[in-house]
């Protein structure tokens, strides 16, 4: 649960940082399933959850509209399952014609058998399924990208950060 937090926040920060919409839904969060993660609402303050009780995020008018608003025709998805919270919207977006993409490890899953089955729907559909640093990385483009220092720092990955601290040691002599 501990890596789930980690990528969707890292998610989340790189792509605010980026100037890159999110919207973050919630299934019942006064009910049922709870509240959304607080670090993923302290991560990103002023974005409201929206609260639905459909279990297809997309066939939420309120969702709909969100990412309509945006303008934008490829959208990235994250869920607290991969095989219905990711997969069904992800399914959905793109029959409706949108270019989706689905972090794997920023979406969770209940057990294995349920993760490949997700994964097998997803690829048989056509849908690319990518993790969380490659996403956010590929939403950035360029490393001379003045925010560039800003997402890899959102990212909070190790090995980045010993790669940097090696190169800003050597870049010193």
């Amino acid at each position: 649960m501990g890596d789930l937090k980690h990528n969707v926040v890292a998610l989340a920060k790189a792509a605010r940082t980026l100037g890159v919409p999110v919207i973050v839904t919630a299934t019942m969060p006064d009910g049922m399933w709870g509240p959304t993660m607080p670090e993923l609402t302290a991560a990103l303050p002023g974005v409201q959850v929206i609260s639905r009780t459909v279990i297809n995020a997309w066939e939420d008018p309120k969702v709909r509209a969100a990412i309509e608003k945006t303008g934008r025709k490829q959208i990235i998805v994250a869920g607290v399952s991969l095989e219905i919270c990711a997969s069904f919207p992800a399914l959905s977006a793109k029959a409706a014609g949108y270019d989706t993409r689905v972090v794997l490890d920023a979406s969770g899953t209940f057990n294995e058998a349920k993760r490949t089955a997700g994964l097998q729907r997803l690829l048989g559909a056509g849908i690319p399924v990518t993790d969380y640093a490659t996403a956010a990385v590929e939403m950035l483009r360029s490393n001379v990208d003045p925010k560039a220092g800003q997402v890899y720092g959102a990212l909070d990955m190790p090995f980045a950060t010993l790669v940097w601290q090696m190169q800003s040691g050597f870049s010193k002599k």
